[in-house]
């Protein structure tokens, strides 16, 4: 049993939830409580019960993270198009956290719910895509690679060997094992796999 604490801005919303999360056959969840705005934190128990809160709008998630269980056994569910939350709930100590669209059906709310109470993290497809594809800070090195350090790395991530890289690079096996011990040093790593995975963190070659 999956306990659920709802917490939303109007009687009518959170009767609405409520209905919701009991419509929802294949999960097996109870709304224990629910709460709206109020001039203070959300009121214990039946918070302190409840395995996950779902909070029905964004205004009332820094209200609602001031009750919930400060050890991380609880779950977080907000729902909203907004990313800006996203950054707000990975900052609390959570067992597990999500955002689903406010117009979600009721199985998608539900299995979010069972979810997040899991210690997973849910987002919608439109969400997580624009997350993924925001690059990341790219990282300097103490000490640059050279010219050639660069082309045997990059030769590196697309798997050629030894042999194969100084063919392309008419250079000698000696030289290509020495470009990759620099290159090693540089990167503070100890074989190819870990070369490659530095060199896409750190922007110099791409996957």
């Amino acid at each position: 049993m999956t306990r659920v604490f709802v917490v939303a801005p109007t009687p009518t919303l959170r009767a609405g939830l409520r209905s919701m999360l009991a419509d929802v056959e294949a999960t097996d969840l109870l709304v224990v409580g629910e709460a709206g705005p109020s001039a203070g934190p959300v009121p214990e128990p039946p918070l302190a019960e409840a395995d996950v809160v779902l909070v029905a709008d964004e205004e009332l998630l820094e209200e609602t993270a001031l009750s919930v269980s400060e050890d991380g056994t609880q779950s977080l569910l907000l729902l909203s198009e907004d990313e800006g939350g996203v950054s707000r709930l990975r900052a609390l100590s959570l067992r597990g956290w999500g955002v689903v669209p406010p117009d979600a059906p009721s199985e998608e709310l539900g299995a979010a719910v069972a979810a997040v109470a899991q210690g997973l993290i849910v987002l919608p497809k439109t969400l997580a895509e624009r997350l993924l594809d925001e690059p990341s800070a790219v990282e300097e090195l103490s000490e640059p690679l050279t010219a050639r350090e660069s082309e045997v790395l990059d030769l590196l991530g697309h798997g050629l060997s030894n042999k194969m890289i100084a063919r392309q690079l008419h250079i000698s096996e000696h030289t290509v094992k020495f470009h990759i011990s620099s290159l090693y040093s540089k990167l503070g790593v100890s074989n190819r796999a870990e070369a490659v995975s530095q060199g896409a963190r750190h922007g110099l070659i791409s996957l």
